[in-house]
């Protein structure tokens, strides 16, 4: 960027509009114009620096720039695997069948998910999923699946509460088992206090 003066001196990047290239219309008028430029000026003032490294950060993936490092494509791969799996393993609810079978209100089920008394998945066709453990023979609400809820505190994926209740905890297995063997937490509900303490101890990942 030449200097006001017309050398080849290179200047610090400035954070104001006169730095931005944006494409207007010919036909734009020059009040249009000033006044865009006035926002602009408004907004970088605002944000600083951090408006430029976002833009800068879009422009990355829009040109292709932003490639995935290969530990980030494996865990992903492996999300989908789990995700498949558990998809095939786990008997499903749908909220329409949930409120029918436990002849409650229309909205009981949206009000048991939002009270975290229950938990779901968003499906393929982006309707909620629930998986059958959750719930009592007259389809109410275990009240263990909120106990545990609130022992994993806040969940950004879904899926990781459903991979944790189906596969094999090594913090459960039954007293009166001499192998030892591992259970599952969706099959140790009857244990509320141990299905709590392990939940609370599972540091919230895909691991039981």
């Amino acid at each position: 960027m030449r200097s006001r003066g017309g050398s080849d001196q290179v200047d610090e990047p400035r954070c104001d509009a006169e730095t931005a290239v944006v494409h207007l219309a010919i036909s734009t008028s020059p009040d249009t114009l000033a006044s865009l430029t006035e926002a602009l000026n408004k907004a970088v003032k605002i944000l600083g620096p951090q408006l430029l490294q976002d833009a800068d950060r879009l422009a990355q993936v829009i040109v292709g720039l932003a490639t995935p490092s290969c530990d980030l494509v494996r865990e992903r791969v492996e999300r989908l695997k789990t995700i498949n799996t558990l998809t095939r393993e786990t008997q499903w609810l749908t909220a329409i069948e949930i409120q029918r079978a436990a002849k409650a209100h229309p909205r009981a089920v949206a009000d048991w998910k939002r009270r975290k008394r229950i938990f779901a998945v968003s499906g393929t066709d982006g309707k909620d999923l629930f998986p059958a453990y959750q719930f009592d023979a007259a389809m109410r609400p275990l009240p263990v699946i909120q106990a545990v809820l609130r022992a994993f505190g806040s969940v950004a994926d879904p899926w990781t509460l459903v991979a944790w209740f189906h596969f094999p905890s090594s913090r459960l297995v039954r007293q009166d088992d001499s192998t030892r063997t591992p259970i599952a937490p969706k099959d140790f509900l009857e244990d509320e206090a141990a299905v709590v303490r392990a939940a609370s101890q599972c540091g919230n990942t895909f691991i039981a």
